[in-house]
């Protein structure tokens, strides 16, 4: 890690003024990428055009893999650190992902922040990096990976650890706004699909026979009661409930989504075992309580989401340069915020990682209503650049 403040160096700073000076241009990149559709598994498209300006910005050596992950690199070939930003969003192809800005600046369009501010602030950073790429003591992989949103599951940077293993040291993602809340913990995730099956029949004329909705009710109110540790963080949430066919009908099956989520590994994996304990429970006491003559109720689990997690230690060298990179510009980063983002994964594995702003200010996340206000947005790619130059290691220019 670079001991000198690089935002003191000349050279330096000419490129904080220029991250500065372009960022309309960073703002244009952001909404084309936004307007490009990337579900999670169909990135190509966005893929391709991200390469092109990652290319037009300086980066050399890019390569796309069979799944769309983006890679070049910046600097000597013997790399320590990983930048990308992802290229999913949640939105289905067919959503509608035109941008519109308003009378106050203001950007709104599905994905506008999570994650096409990431991705410009990359492409921002990247352009200084370039500039300043003679003075890098080790090489940067920068790119942008797939598969961060939902289903996706993390694959993306799963894969790109597989591929790269070995070729870095740490890993940065940069994932929504807020440039001075630096991510720093990883919580395990794990998500359920419960189907709920039994016979069915007419409320009236087949009256007390088992019902796939009431196993699931039974299961809901078990989980719903269940305590879940305050420290460290955890929670457990029955987000859906879809079955049955009409009121006069007695359900043949019901579904119901469970997420759970811990600061902690083996808290997490204590917490899924009892969530499986609970629907067994149910499902015994409403084909005890019930009818059964016609069949019982069964019930399947469904793994829809397995996310490792982790935590950076206070005191690493990642997050030390991210606190210098972002303070030398007149924020005040903070470490210890919690989020799962692509970070979880290389956190899993012992690898320092942690996730950044892009800069400016979002809302209405994973919604069609989003939102980026881009007041001082360019606050993000020069804490970027900062964090990269002390982590990577710069040499100033000598005369």
């Amino acid at each position: 890690m670079t001991e000198t403040n690089p935002a003191a160096l000349p050279e330096v700073a000419t490129e904080l003024t220029a991250i500065a000076q372009r960022e309309p241009q960073t703002l244009a990149q952001q909404i084309a990428l936004s307007e490009i559709p990337a579900p999670s598994f169909a990135e190509g498209p966005r893929a391709q055009e991200f390469a092109r300006l990652l290319a037009a910005a300086g980066v050399h050596d890019i390569e796309i893999d069979a799944s769309h992950n983006v890679i070049g690199r910046l600097g000597p070939a013997d790399t320590k650190l990983l930048l990308t930003g992802h290229l999913d969003t949640v939105f289905d192809q067919d959503t509608d992902v035109h941008v519109t800005t308003d009378e106050a600046g203001v950007l709104h369009g599905a994905g506008i922040c999570d994650d096409a501010r990431g991705l410009a602030a990359v492409l921002s950073a990247a352009k200084s990096l370039a500039a300043l790429e003679d003075g890098l003591e080790t090489g940067i992989l920068i790119g942008a990976n797939v598969l961060e949103e939902g289903k996706g599951n993390l694959g993306g940077i799963t894969g790109l650890l597989d591929t790269l293993a070995g070729r870095f040291e740490a890993f940065i993602t940069v994932d929504g706004a807020n440039p001075e809340r630096i991510v720093t913990i990883g919580p395990a995730c794990h998500s359920f699909l419960v189907t709920f099956t039994g016979p069915g029949g007419h409320a009236y004329g087949d009256a007390g026979r088992v019902s796939a909705v009431h196993a699931a009710g039974r299961a809901t109110v078990a989980v719903a009661d269940l305590e879940v540790a305050a420290v460290p963080k955890t929670i457990v949430n029955v987000g859906a409930i879809r079955g049955g066919v009409t009121e006069t009908s007695i359900a043949y099956q019901c579904t119901v989504e469970i997420d759970m989520r811990s600061d902690e590994q083996p808290v997490l994996d204590d917490l899924v075992a009892r969530v499986r304990q609970a629907i067994e429970a149910a499902v015994a006491v409403e084909n005890d309580r019930a009818d059964t003559s016609a069949g019982e109720i069964t019930y399947e689990i469904a793994t829809t989401c397995d996310i490792p997690g982790g935590t950076l230690p206070e005191d690493a060298e990642l997050g030390r340069a991210a606190l210098a990179g972002y303070g030398a510009v007149g924020l005040e980063p903070y470490l210890g915020a919690a989020a799962t983002t692509d970070a979880n994964v290389p956190l899993s594995r012992g690898i320092p990682a942690l996730c950044v702003g892009g800069g400016g200010a979002a809302g209405n996340n994973h919604s069609t209503n989003e939102y980026f206000d881009p007041t001082d947005s360019h606050l993000g790619p020069q804490g970027i650049l900062l964090t990269a130059l002390s982590f990577a290691g710069y040499r100033a220019e000598t005369v």
